[in-house]
């Protein structure tokens, strides 16, 4: 008997060392299995892209909008915020230069902030903005430039300048090169012509 156990022990090493490869491949497949039954990593659920997340931001930027091929106004920034789907920009320390239909300049505003909508023709200027055309200049904390009447509208204090003539006020109506003028609680500095006041 221990010549049989003897040959038993000899053999068997040998069985085993044939069986390595087949018992691995029989784990390794045991383990895909019970992974494969789990969640798939594929399988995953994406969250809606916040929208409130710009497309695309730029440092030190120009850019121009174009009206019928001709240059409508360009916009400065040291800093600019897009929004592609819902076209509107977002831009801070703003110099905005708009151009009328010769390509001369039509007006300039300069502000800490300006939001361009350009779906809706609006821009709005916010802190220390100043508007300036050839007619005079607008000094506010806000301007709202509704471009498809061509119409300003200042909610905040104001002042405007023409020649000589300071106008201190409050919601300020008028258009964009400034041939009127619309305010509420006025205080005025400088000389008026007797043609001017329309009692």
């Amino acid at each position: 008997m221990s010549k049989q156990l003897m040959l038993i022990c000899k053999v068997f090493p040998r069985k085993l060392s044939t069986m390595k490869p087949a018992l691995l491949i029989a784990c390794f497949t045991l383990l895909m299995l019970f992974q494969g039954c789990g969640k798939s990593v594929l399988n995953q659920t994406t969250e809606v892209l916040n929208r409130s997340l710009p497309d695309e931001i730029s440092n030190n930027v120009s850019i121009y909008a174009y009206k019928d091929q001709k240059v409508d106004y360009l916009l400065t920034a040291a800093q600019m915020e897009r929004f592609y789907d819902t076209r509107q920009l977002h831009a801070w320390k703003v110099h905005l230069v708009t151009y009328d239909k010769t390509g001369k300049v039509k007006s300039t505003i300069t502000a800490d902030t300006t939001f361009v909508d350009e779906s809706r023709n609006l821009i709005q200027a916010r802190g220390n903005v100043v508007y300036t055309t050839s007619n005079g200049i607008i000094k506010s904390d806000v301007i709202n430039w509704d471009r498809n009447i061509d119409e300003i509208y200042s909610p905040t204090r104001v002042t405007l300048l023409r020649e000589n003539n300071v106008l201190t006020g409050s919601q300020l109506r008028t258009n964009s090169t400034l041939s009127y003028a619309e305010m509420d609680s006025i205080s005025a500095e400088g000389i008026v012509k007797p043609n001017e006041i329309n009692w």
